[in-house]
């Protein structure tokens, strides 16, 4: 499909893991409890305490998965996290008393927590910035997709109820974190190395970010008002209050998965170019809506709640597409490079913490009246509404809005623009000239006034470098060209290598990390005295120094080897 046609193969492979993987999710979820009562002898009340241990432990772990992502790389924290998962769901084929279950449910939140900071951070490496939130929307297709395939098909393996056909699920699921980390194994990653100062400031530096505290604790509300109550309280609310049966809930469910499968690409389609946070808020109109909605379900006449109810969660599945196409992809957005796995995993927290408070808080409201719980989510939803809204004031210019996507190869007029700030220097003819030669031939450079930078990349749907607070900038002591060659895995040529330290030499105050850089900056200054103002002939004039410097880097390193 066009949505996804220019996504890289690493991309397709990870997720053909995922749906693997959440189909052993979709086995065993439904029939652990049932496993441990009925297989193992525990009290209901005991399994369900123990697979809530986990929920304690994934916070932790979540934490741990996104230093262990900036630390040693997304890809092997992702791939512990799936053998960790394994060995949890193989070691519940051995619990025979109730402590068993608690530790087994506890290793089994090691590996649940580290999932998310580390499939977010691994995507984020794997695709650009302009394709990441498809990305993240399209996986949340395939582990639909899993999960609704493992529930009907564990539901026909499990319909004997005996316990070796629930030892049969759990044996199956233990395949499928196998096999999801062998295929993650399979998959080509550059490691990049930290870039800065931040790298060393650890969570510290992620929290003194107002924007990614101000959207955990958004993320927060929404979990705990919209995403938690929705999965996990509405069958219990629908059925007390409304007198809706458990088929009609099935049905519900049904709607809610068809409307998100249906809905998300072309909602994810209309995020693009515009404002993230007003979308969120929309999206959380929408949820308010839904409870509204759901509440008249349940004072109204019984006859009409099953069709109320279905309304709700097919309007609250339109705002979950908004969530999922805005909140992670804003913060994969925003994170630096070297702290994108401790950003993904603060976001993370909120997530966990919102199912941790949202069901324990609204269970009791369930049991108040048909009123208590759709107007507490209701009014919590409003809260974040406005949160959403406030936290646009924070975030950077560059990502304020959603990346519009450029199919490339999909017409030969179609041509990917960069923009930057007018007036080069080294950095601003040598990111051109690498964009050129390694990324793109047909690329179209674009200079403005330094004000103008972040306004004129929304408005013309160009990728800015060398500004501040983009990926593509400064970072440390290495300038936009360091970022340009690990972007693109550049690393692996020493001779790439060793030109970016003469570039960087040339660019910043560093003058003597290379001999050859003050050379260098002499003459690209020189190129830019002939030409000024004339931007695009002083690039175009730049490039047969640059490709020599290439040709000298390359004779040098085969000298030295």
């Amino acid at each position: 499909m066009a949505f996804a046609k220019a996504q890289p193969g690493a991309i397709w492979v990870l997720q053909f893991g995922m749906l693997v993987n959440f189909f052993g999710n979709g086995l065993v979820a439904p029939f652990l409890v049932l496993y441990l009562h009925f297989g193992r002898g525990l009290p209901i009340a005991v399994a369900g305490a123990a697979i809530a241990t986990g929920g304690i432990t994934a916070i932790t772990s979540g934490f741990l998965a996104g230093w262990s992502a900036d630390r040693f790389g997304p890809k092997v924290t992702f791939v512990g996290a799936m053998l960790c998962n394994a060995l949890a769901y193989a070691l519940y084929l051995r619990v025979s008393e109730p402590w068993h279950a608690f530790v087994v449910a506890a290793l089994v939140g090691v590996g649940t927590g580290a999932f998310g900071p580390s499939q977010q951070s691994l995507v984020a490496i794997l695709v650009r910035p302009e394709q990441r939130h498809r990305v993240f929307t399209q996986s949340r297709m395939f582990a639909l997709v899993g999960l609704g395939l493992g529930g009907i098909v564990g539901g026909f393996i499990a319909a004997g109820q005996r316990p070796s056909d629930y030892e049969t699920l759990l044996t199956l699921d233990v395949v499928t974190f196998l096999v999801f980390a062998g295929v993650l194994s399979r998959i080509p990653v550059v490691r990049r190395r930290p870039t800065g100062t931040a790298s060393t400031g650890g969570y510290l530096s992620a929290l003194r970010d107002p924007s990614l505290v101000r959207l955990c604790l958004v993320n927060m509300a929404l979990v705990s008002a919209g995403i938690a109550p929705m999965l996990v309280l509405m069958p219990a609310y629908a059925k007390v209050h409304g007198q809706v049966g458990e088929g009609a809930i099935g049905f519900i469910y049904a709607a809610n998965t068809l409307t998100v499968l249906l809905a998300q690409i072309p909602i994810t389609r209309l995020t693009e170019g515009r404002r993230r946070m007003p979308l969120l808020a929309l999206g959380t109109s929408f949820w308010i809506v839904a409870w509204a909605l759901m509440l008249t379900g349940a004072i109204g006449p019984h006859a009409w709640a099953a069709a109320l109810v279905a309304a709700a969660v097919v309007i609250y599945g339109i705002g979950e597409c908004l969530y999922s196409a805005i909140v992670v992809p804003t913060v994969a957005a925003i994170g630096p490079d070297a702290l994108r796995g401790r950003y993904l995993a603060v976001t993370g927290f909120g997530w966990q913490a919102g199912f941790m408070v949202g069901p324990a808080v609204g269970a009791s409201l369930v049991t108040i009246g048909p009123t208590a719980l759709p107007v507490a989510c209701a009014g919590l939803c409003l809260v974040a509404l406005v949160g959403a809204l406030a936290t646009e004031r924070g975030l950077p210019a560059a990502h304020v809005r959603t990346p519009s996507v450029v199919a490339r190869g999909v017409a030969s007029s179609t041509i990917v623009k960069w923009i930057t700030r007018e007036h080069p220097r080294v950095d601003r003819v040598a990111c051109p000239w690498l964009i050129e030669k390694f990324v793109d031939k047909q690329a179209e450079f674009i200079y403005v006034p330094s004000d103008q930078v972040a306004s004129e990349a929304q408005r013309r749907g160009a990728t800015p470098y060398d500004i501040k607070d983009v990926e593509l900038g400064h970072h440390g002591p290495e300038c936009s060209f360091d970022a340009f060659v690990h972007k693109y895995g550049l690393e692996k040529d020493p001779a790439m290598l060793y030109m970016a330290k003469v570039i960087r030499g040339a660019d910043t105050a560093d003058k003597t990390i290379t001999p050859e850089s003050v050379g260098i900056e002499a003459l690209l200054e020189g190129i830019r005295l002939v030409h000024q103002p004339n931007d695009q002939k002083q690039r175009e004039a730049s490039r047969p120094i640059l490709e020599a410097l290439y040709a000298y880097c390359q004779k040098k390193v085969d000298t030295a080897a």
